[in-house]
């Protein structure tokens, strides 16, 4: 699998403060919000420099699905359409990137500690989140869940408010890369 993410992972890294917050953002995990109330972006090797970062996890069932259905509308093909590829393995894209992916983008800049946060975490760092989508108040069309996208990502949120070395998370699930 870690073919398919070349893509992902040759990208510049990101890291932002807002205020007293260091926080790695995650596309369909509040990123736009994030960017756009940022006080300061550290990109690849500026992030060694932070001393703790956190990560927020979203629901991996609600990012895949909303992730398939963002991708959809920025490039005008249906959902199913869109599943279909993705299901085939032929068509990758960061909106629904397992989310443990980007821990290992993440890992290629930083090794120092990090803490998975819940994506209402949000709240406690900004109260601009936008939904960027949502505004036209269309929901996302329901789509079935790929295991291979979301079942690292569940045993991520088991880990919610705790700490660890970036290393100890990336070498538990390095595997799931193969």
């Amino acid at each position: 699998m870690l073919k398919h993410w070349n893509k992902l992972l040759n990208t510049d890294c990101k890291v932002v403060n807002i205020g007293s917050h260091t926080v790695y953002p995650i596309f369909k995990v509040g990123s736009s919000s994030l960017f756009a109330v940022a006080d300061k972006v550290y990109t690849n090797k500026q992030i060694k420099a932070c001393e703790h970062i956190d990560i927020m996890i979203r629901d991996p069932g609600d990012r895949f699905i909303s992730g398939i259905n963002e991708y959809s509308r920025q490039n005008k093909i249906g959902v199913d359409e869109t599943w279909n590829l993705v299901e085939q393995g032929r068509l990758v894209d960061r909106h629904f990137a397992p989310q443990y992916v980007w821990l290992f983008h993440l890992y290629k800049f930083y090794k120092g500690k990090v803490t998975l946060r819940p994506f209402k975490y949000i709240k406690k760092i900004t109260d601009k989140h936008m939904k960027t989508y949502n505004s036209k108040k269309q929901k996302n069309q329901a789509v079935a869940l790929l295991k291979s996208f979301v079942e690292v990502d569940y045993e991520l949120i088991e880990h919610y408010n705790k700490t660890f070395e970036l290393g100890e998370l990336v070498r538990e699930y390095k595997n799931a890369l193969s």
